[in-house]
């Protein structure tokens, strides 16, 4: 009885205020451990991403001539480094990334045709691709030299970015040397950045307008509009089109599963038709062509989460910054191209992107490193 007139007078709304309380400091404390062991809910949903499209892969090869192998060997690789990061870079981001610039320079360097602009150059096989993984390399090294604690490290981490830029600029791939220019630019300037929101915004807004892009011209609008899509056929090149039509097509005959994963070449006309074609050259028209809707919307969402866990990353806006322009200009590329069926290209994207979402050691002061 005296328990129940406690309940519905004032001090026993106090009391139940009391609790609420110390239930939600409870809760932040719990919340703390979590981000100090870099472990939050938004590590989680990436996480179950990408279960989910590594099950949707094989819920689209079920029951037909396809083989998922090669995309989730590829959503491994991609979440695999990205972990690497995360932990390395807890630990030592200036050792990670300086590893990470120098392995890759001396990569092209020991490669005799890596630097030559040949399509097929060494050491990826592809020219656009040796670019693609130059432009993480740079990310890389700007990434070092703003974890750098001393000005003469600094400054060698910018020199050797330096020099991987122009080594993008000799494998002649178009959309890498804008993505390292890019990253370059924003690399030696990012120690004024102080919201890290602008530069996620700007990237995401960036592919998806070039992804939207690659949708108009493989479209039949643009078939229509022969201007429009014969002066994009004279940088894109009208083979590379037409294999985006095709997996336009592709994905509106089978929008719910696709063709199967693994399955665009044996299915395009155009890839049919010339042998030496490898790929649809666009990650999210070949992931609907394969995959279906379903398929491209879950990969999708994970390049969504990865700019948002980049947006709340406890590092500072300066490596924010660097990461996604580096994220953007790997997106942007793999909607023109097959750059993001590379493993090495993977491994590099997901630990520069690793690092810059990666937790400060307890015992660093980043913010001292900046000034």
């Amino acid at each position: 009885m005296i328990r129940d007139r406690l309940r519905g007078s004032g001090a026993g709304r106090a009391w139940r205020r009391l609790r609420r309380s110390r239930a939600v400091r409870r809760s932040l404390r719990v919340t703390a451990r979590l981000d100090r062991g870099n472990l939050s809910r938004l590590d989680l949903l990436g996480a179950v991403l990408i279960a989910v499209a590594g099950v949707w892969a094989l819920i689209a090869a079920a029951g037909r001539p396809a083989s998922p192998e090669g995309f989730l060997l590829g959503l491994l690789t991609a979440a695999a480094a990205y972990a690497a990061g995360r932990v390395a870079g807890a630990r030592s981001a200036f050792g990670v990334c300086v590893s990470l610039a120098v392995a890759v320079a001396v990569l092209l360097l020991l490669s005799p045709d890596a630097l030559s602009g040949g399509t097929l150059a060494e050491p990826l096989g592809y020219g656009n691709a040796n670019g693609a993984l130059a432009v993480q390399a740079v990310a890389a090294a700007c990434l070092a030299a703003l974890c750098a604690t001393s000005e003469r490290r600094r400054g060698e981490m910018q020199v050797l970015a330096a020099l991987l830029v122009s080594g993008v600029f000799a494998t002649r791939s178009l959309a890498a040397v804008f993505g390292a220019v890019a990253v370059l630019m924003v690399g030696l300037t990012a120690q004024s950045a102080r919201r890290r929101g602008s530069f996620v915004v700007a990237g995401a807004v960036c592919v998806a307008l070039v992804a939207a892009g690659t949708v108009y011209l493989g479209g039949d609008r643009a078939e229509r509009a022969s201007g429009v899509r014969g002066t994009a056929a004279e940088s894109l090149t009208e083979r590379r089109i037409d294999l985006w039509h095709d997996a336009i097509e592709s994905a509106k005959d089978h929008p719910s599963r696709g063709t199967g994963p693994g399955t665009f070449l044996a299915d395009s006309p155009t890839a049919r038709a010339d042998a030496d074609t490898k790929s649809a050259h666009s990650q999210w028209l070949r992931q609907a062509a394969e995959q279906g809707i379903p398929g491209v919307v879950w990969l999708l969402a994970l390049l969504g989460w990865a700019y948002v866990r980049l947006w709340r990353s406890p590092q500072d806006p300066a490596v924010v910054a660097v990461g996604a322009v580096a994220l953007t200009a790997f997106a942007v590329h793999a909607s023109m191209d097959y750059v993001a069926e590379f493993p090495a290209v993977l491994v590099a994207t997901g630990l520069v992107l690793g690092v810059a979402t990666a937790g400060p050691e307890p015992q660093s002061h980043t913010r001292a490193r900046f000034r």
